[in-house]
């Protein structure tokens, strides 16, 4: 099968979504299929380079003049509208590759919906098919009640300014998505607040998954602590809960340290007597997965789904998470607890109690998230879509 991934930012731009395609781009080119991706051109990469197995084709359009409103210079996000000069190169590369599935992540599917000659598959990776600050939330413990134009404009407009949140709000809510053979959320949670009245046969959930061998190489960082400890991973923000962990890690019954991993933000609380480490390289999160005695996973907001939960149980730790999208479909009573969102005394009760008792379930219940279980659900949905779309 040949494979067409569209995505707004793609290597050397980094972050969770860039990742998830690469990695699903090369387990599909590892299983024999022909495989090529498309993204926005930018200036520190070429247009075409070849990437393994995967050819990579960079193309520019209108959205190139508004890099300048950026507000993370590595990432340049699609807008909510189609841009009609991305979208003519777009067909003219499935009239060149002539694939038999478009695979579309994040905002760019708006310049992918008037593709012909083959059947298109969106994956939601976050809530971005409906918020325009792609979190559905609008504070670390405010759930959003729903998409409302007197809601989101509001909520965006504080976000991104006036001028750029009116545009991606009304952008959303102009969308029409009738195109889309078959829609791929990584999570139910996800589904239940992107896709609602959407007909079930176009709705196929297929998580983000790890590398088989994703503990293969983990090294245990020097600076960890000796004896047991607890663990965070992740953006030292309040929307991941690294402020409430810190409090609820002053409640503990149990003297043990808290260690957080993770790039600062300038929303950073105070960790006063937290060991705390920014730029730790991969292998090294993962050795220090596997050194601790519980990884904490206190998110404030709806995570679409979780692959610190999914590394941690991997590497045999058990883990501590919100009840909260789609951390709660991961985490099992056989793999640690969950703790409903931002109640301190709960999430300390929780790591007590993980201390004491371990739950050793973590690696099997990771293997469900893992390449070789995942690519193949993906293939299987390409052929769902090539069956009942009229494209194919």
């Amino acid at each position: 099968m040949r494979v067409l991934h569209v995505t707004d930012n793609y290597a050397p731009a980094t972050g969770g979504l860039e990742r998830a395609v690469a990695a699903l781009a090369q387990g599909l080119a590892a299983d024999g299929h022909a495989v090529d991706v498309v993204t926005m051109a930018r200036p520190d990469a070429p247009a075409h380079e070849r990437e393994g197995a995967v050819t990579v084709h960079r193309v520019a359009g209108w959205t190139r003049h508004l890099r300048r409103f950026s507000a993370d210079p590595g990432h340049h996000f699609h807008p909510t509208v189609s841009d009609p000069a991305l979208a003519r190169r777009l067909q003219e590369l499935v009239d060149e590759l002539r694939p038999d599935v478009v695979h579309a992540h994040g905002w760019i599917v708006h310049s992918c919906l008037g593709l012909r000659g083959a059947p298109l598959v969106v994956t939601l990776h976050d809530y971005g098919l409906t918020c325009a600050k792609k979190t559905m939330s609008r504070e670390p413990d405010v759930a959003c009640a729903g998409p409302a134009l007197g809601r989101c404009l509001p909520c965006a407009n504080a976000f991104y300014g006036p001028v750029k949140g009116t545009a991606l709000t009304v952008g959303l809510r102009a969308a029409r998505f009738d195109r889309v053979a078959l829609f791929l959320p990584i999570s139910h949670a996800v589904a239940r607040a992107c896709l609602p009245g959407v007909d079930p046969a176009r709705v196929a959930v297929v998580p983000s998954f790890v590398a088989d061998d994703v503990t293969a190489g983990a090294r245990r960082p020097d600076f960890l602590p000796d004896g047991p400890f607890v663990l965070f991973v992740g953006a030292l923000g309040e929307h991941k809960g690294v402020g409430l962990l810190a409090e609820a890690h002053r409640r503990m019954r149990a003297d043990v340290p808290l260690v957080a991993l993770g790039p600062r933000r300038p929303d950073t609380p105070p960790l006063d007597g937290v060991l705390v480490r920014s730029g730790v390289p991969h292998p090294q999160i993962m050795g220090a997965y596997a050194a601790a005695s519980v990884v904490a996973v206190p998110s404030r907001w709806p995570e679409p789904q979780g692959l610190v939960a999914i590394e941690a149980m991997a590497s045999g730790t058990p883990v501590v998470a919100s009840a909260v999208g789609g951390l709660a479909e991961l985490v099992t009573p056989d793999t640690g607890a969950l703790v409903p969102p931002g109640d301190v005394d709960a999430l300390a009760r929780a790591l007590d109690r993980m201390l004491a008792e371990p739950r050793r379930g973590g690696p099997a219940r990771a293997a469900a998230f893992t390449a070789g279980a995942v690519v193949p659900q993906v293939v299987a949905a390409y052929e769902r879509a090539r069956a009942t779309s009229p494209a194919a």
